[in-house]
């Protein structure tokens, strides 16, 4: 039995988190999904022990923005047996389901084919578990601080948090959130510090003063703007909900059953943005004809879509975010069968309506927020009067260097750039940031959705939990061979 009090005298740990002044091999921004994962396989590691800090203000690794939730209607969408999270161990979420109650407790969650979408705090519960007895032990130290600064300091790294930490770290993986959305002009400038605008960063909880029947325009129409939906709704809401985006395109649901993956795209890899629409169509006609759905098919190009994206030369990447980007989303990233049925259920009974347009105009009154919106594809105008308005569009990647200091710090100093399709920071092969000049900084790494703009498909937990178990045994290389060259 390990001693907790010792530990953390040892590491200078004080009710899991460290405050003051140290030193670690690899320092980890952010302690969501890819943080934490990352995190915990360092800390397994033989020979990293109590050298791995996570810099993250939660009271909690490993639930992020994505999971800290406790809205029993936010489900994930994927079902839990497919919710491979830890590298080895591809059943571990869903038997700690079974093992904890939850997955008997929540008939909810159950579909029609036997498949369970579990709620998403609960994924957040189970990797903060997956992570506690890591920092309890000192094997993670947990700074509850946000990364302030980030500047050189000899051939390492300090840190500055902005509760008054300082650490030195030989190795820093920068695996922070996706940014918040970007709030329109027409409504940033109308709308700034209206009581009923929810923008950017703002709580939901605050639609608590919503009452049952006000009507609510939802900017954006994809997996945010549904969860929000099934809030409001879980919440006993009634009135009408507008959802509104340039494209009016919704998210497909997940199939039922348990589906092989069809098609094969790699060999020889199209070349084009164009040629691998070809390919899908292509696919997606035969699986049909074999009695299989659509779905089998864009799982097969979820299993291939980093090898087809950087088959992909530059020119051809911009061509697909131009022209398929959206409808490869609404495909791909899929609701789960109770949001599907919730929103057909209410866009049949006219509790939900889906607009693709821009907004023109916006004005504000005592009881009301008027927004005047040129719908597609008529081009008609057409006034929508609410009594909130929220933003749940999709993360602005364009501002995410000025969203956080210690980025903004790297980026004057011409240590990191974004990459050039705007989805994130730029990095090698090897999670290496690029320099301005595009030049790697060697021991300065990026983890997770913000190198999708390399990689291409990141934003599932299969695809992050495969990339950070790589990078974590090439960092164990690299401590291991500097510790041998000190000796």
């Amino acid at each position: 039995m390990l001693d907790y009090d010792a530990v953390r005298t040892r590491f200078g740990i004080r009710e899991g988190m460290m405050t003051a002044p140290g030193r670690c091999q690899v320092a980890v921004i952010g302690g969501g999904f890819t943080g934490a994962s990352l995190a915990r396989l360092l800390a397994l590691k033989s020979g990293m022990t109590g050298c791995v800090a996570v810099f993250e203000p939660r009271p909690e690794l490993g639930r992020g923005l994505a999971y800290d939730c406790a809205d029993d209607a936010l489900r994930l969408n994927v079902a839990s047996h497919r919710m491979r999270a830890l590298p080895g161990a591809p059943d571990a979420f869903h038997n700690w389901l079974i093992r904890t109650g939850r997955l008997e407790s929540d008939p909810a969650g159950r579909a029609a084919d036997g498949a369970f979408y579990a709620r998403r705090g609960d994924f957040g519960r189970f990797m903060s578990e997956e992570m506690q007895s890591l920092v309890q032990t000192g094997l993670v130290r947990h700074v509850r601080e946000r990364v302030q600064n980030l500047a050189r300091d000899g051939r390492g790294w300090l840190l500055h948090g902005d509760q008054g930490s300082v650490i030195h770290a030989d190795e820093v993986v920068i695996a922070t959130t996706h940014p918040d959305p970007r709030t329109p002009q027409a409504l940033a400038g109308a709308l700034e510090g209206h009581p009923r605008f929810l923008g950017a960063g703002d709580s939901w909880h605050r639609l608590d003063a919503a009452s049952p029947q006000d009507r609510i325009l939802v900017l954006g129409a994809g997996l945010t703007a549904l969860d929000a939906i099934a809030s409001l709704r879980s919440r006993g809401h009634k009135g009408e909900i507008v959802l509104l985006s340039r494209s009016g395109r919704l998210p497909q649901t997940q199939a039922l059953g348990t589906l092989p993956a069809y098609g094969t795209f790699t060999d020889p890899r199209p070349a084009t943005a164009l040629a691998l629409l070809r390919e899908v169509r292509e696919a997606i006609a035969d699986a049909t004809g074999e009695g299989l759905p659509w779905q089998s098919v864009f799982d097969s190009l979820r299993q291939q879509g980093q090898a087809l994206w950087q088959a992909l030369s530059e020119p051809e990447q911009q061509r697909f975010m131009r022209h398929l980007k959206r409808r490869f989303e609404t495909h791909r990233y899929r609701m789960p069968p109770q949001i599907s049925a919730l929103l057909s259920h209410e866009m049949r009974h006219g509790g939900v309506r889906n607009l693709a347009g821009q907004i023109c105009r916006v004005e504000r009154s005592t009881n009301a927020i008027h927004v005047d919106i040129i719908t597609r594809p008529q081009g008609m105008v057409e006034r929508q009067s609410v009594q909130w308005v929220m933003i749940a569009t999709g993360p602005d990647y364009g501002g995410l260097i000025g969203s956080q200091p210690y980025l903004q710090s790297l980026a004057d100093a011409r240590l990191i750039r974004p990459d050039i399709h705007g989805m994130g920071l730029d990095v090698d092969q090897h999670c290496r940031a690029l320099r301005r000049n595009g030049l790697p900084v060697d021991n300065l790494f990026v983890a997770g959705p913000l190198t999708r703009g390399r990689f291409g498909e990141l934003t599932g937990a299969p695809e992050i939990a495969a990339q950070v178990e790589t990078l974590a045994g090439h960092l164990a290389a690299r401590l291991a061979t500097a510790a041998r060259i000190d000796v």
